[in-house]
């Protein structure tokens, strides 16, 4: 370390504040004390660093965020695959973002099971019970589904399309009948070469107290 050039950077920073250092005091107090004084700044700035760095955990941890499960970009941290949250009037709602929208399916049965919506969510598969009416229409959405989940798109595009900046689906766990949850089958890549991404999932009200057929064919 050099000493000199510390003790001039020392001095240099008391110009500006000499107001309880008199001009009679000896050069090794006016050291002494502007070394006092950085040591000082230097733990008031790590105090500010740490509280900084609390602050912004608390403010991003999410009631219901799953992380993505794509790779973090190097620009920063990866945005959320997509967002839960619970409403007021009991209703649960998702937001995806418009490339997040077929990512982390396990993540998102999850969490709308804690949430209390009865779902299962697979990718490339699709369940329904052995007697269930198989219909859906062009959207993949089955009979009923339309009274437990509702949604809209920002921009443009049909459900699964992958068109559009934003997907918002509302669940209604008041309004699913009893022994029922929802199966959601997200398409795989192969699946949707041959749709073209319409539909990019298929929906069914399945039972929940009697073993599912399931199998690869989204139009059974």
């Amino acid at each position: 370390m050099n000493t000199q050039n510390d003790d001039l950077n020392v001095l240099d920073t008391l110009r500006k504040s000499l107001d309880d250092v008199t001009l009679a005091a000896p050069v090794e107090e006016i050291v002494a004390r502007g070394r006092a004084r950085r040591r000082q700044r230097r733990r008031m700035a790590v105090a500010a660093v740490g509280v900084a760095a609390a602050a912004g955990l608390a403010l991003g941890v999410p009631g219901y965020g799953h992380p993505s499960t794509a790779p973090p970009s190097s620009g920063g941290a990866a945005p959320a695959a997509f967002v839960v949250e619970k409403q007021a009037d009991g209703t649960v709602k998702v937001t995806w973002g418009k490339e997040q929208y077929f990512k982390d399916p396990a993540g998102l049965q999850q969490a709308l099971r804690d949430a209390g919506f009865p779902v299962l969510v697979k990718t490339g598969v699709f369940c329904k019970g052995p007697d269930d009416h198989t219909k859906v229409d062009d959207s993949g959405v089955g009979v009923g589904v339309h009274k437990v989940m509702r949604g809209e798109r920002t921009g443009t595009g049909d459900k699964g399309s992958g068109e559009g900046d934003t997907v918002v689906f509302v669940f209604d766990p008041a309004a699913m009948p009893a022994h029922t949850q929802l199966s959601i089958g997200y398409l795989n890549a192969d699946q949707l070469a041959v749709t073209q991404g319409r539909p990019g999932s298929v929906e069914r009200l399945v039972p929940t107290d009697v073993k599912l057929k399931c199998s690869t064919d989204w139009r059974s």
